[in-house]
């Protein structure tokens, strides 16, 4: 335990740890004395989060709280069960409070996207630890070039300006929760997580599924980011900026966006929403396109199902020169139809009858 603590004095002056208090203070935010919830898998990542935190925790002015949260997602059998072992004992060893949660997932035909439902049950279990650790803020270790790898997935699934921006550094964690998730490391990439550990000489755990190259993420951590990173080794900083860039960008596409919707759509029955379609005629496709995607939304589709591969064949019927009617199906059961005169864009009644 002497030990530990004199590592981590030491540790407080280490670059790493110098990068992520200054993403803590001026990217996320967070204010001396506050109370945060460390997501820790104990992957490398999580790890090296957790030590650095650690360090600037107990210093002036910071004087932070922190309080460990692991997930137990039952998907590895006794090797996930050894993973949060690990992570309890380490809380220990740094002498802070660990929460757990456990999660219970199903396998098999019928059960859906498994990695998307353990990821949103993950996000729904560190809302629950911040809640009752009271917890303002929940901080997870994504870096830079987990935010090159989710920019080269989205662009291949043919994402939007708005899903190219990649992660925040800051957002809440859900909608209408007044706690924060924060990634204070985003400036930092998978080499200085590395270093620091080895410096260290900490260990930390293998997650399999991390090799596992029918993953998509997992073939571009592999395959493709590598040789990105021989013609261009800051290109997970570079990643990084764009998104900020791209931010700016989608700031300025919602104040247009807002404008374009206050002269050409209206709500003639509850559940409804019309078009003028001579006016999204006039309107820039990707005006046009990100005004589709927040009514689609705000209808009840699901925003990832709204690629550009989706909308793109919407965006063409609005703006040929064909008249009838045209009926679009989309997630959560909103349909869209296209007549000469306007766009219909109805959850309620699935035919497209807005009246």
């Amino acid at each position: 335990m002497l030990q530990m603590a004199i590592r981590t004095m030491i540790l407080a002056h280490h670059p790493f740890v110098k990068a992520l208090a200054t993403a803590l203070r001026h990217q996320c935010q967070v204010a001396d004395g506050a109370r945060l919830l460390v997501a820790t898998s104990g992957g490398p990542d999580s790890v090296a989060l957790l030590r650095a935190l650690a360090a600037i925790a107990p210093r002036r002015p910071w004087k932070l709280e922190l309080h460990v949260g692991h997930v137990q997602h039952h998907l590895r059998a006794a090797a996930a069960e050894s993973d949060a072992q690990f992570v309890e004992q380490l809380s220990e060893q740094l002498g802070l409070p660990f929460e757990r949660y456990d999660l219970e997932l199903i396998e098999g035909p019928g059960a859906g996207n498994l990695e998307a439902r353990a990821r949103d049950g993950r996000y729904r279990a560190l809302l629950k630890m911040a809640r009752r650790s009271g917890a303002q803020s929940v901080v997870t270790a994504h870096h830079g070039d987990d935010q090159l790898e989710t920019m080269l997935m989205r662009w291949l699934r043919g994402s939007s300006v708005r899903g190219l921006r990649g992660m925040p550094w800051r957002r809440r964690i859900s909608a209408g929760s007044d706690i924060r998730l924060l990634r204070p490391m985003l400036g930092l990439d998978r080499q200085a997580v590395m270093s620091l550990l080895d410096e260290l000489n900490q260990p930390w755990c293998m997650d399999q599924t991390n090799t596992d190259l029918t993953r998509m993420r997992a073939r571009l951590r592999r395959q493709v980011v590598p040789m990105l990173r021989e013609i261009r080794p800051d290109v997970a900083r570079r990643a990084v900026m764009l998104g900020q860039h791209l931010r700016g960008v989608v700031r300025l596409l919602d104040e247009q966006v807002k404008q374009v919707a206050a002269r050409s759509t209206s709500r003639p029955t509850p559940g409804c929403t019309v078009i003028d379609r001579a006016l999204a005629r006039q309107t820039a496709p990707v005006v046009l396109g990100a005004l589709i995607r927040r009514i689609l939304t705000r209808a009840g589709s699901e925003r990832d199902s709204l690629s550009r591969r989706a909308i793109d064949p919407l965006l063409r019927a609005i703006r040929d020169q064909q008249g009838g009617r045209r009926r679009f199906a989309y997630s959560g059961g909103v349909a869209v139809t296209v007549t000469a005169h306007r766009i219909e864009v109805d959850r309620e009644n699935i035919n497209g009858q807005c009246s």
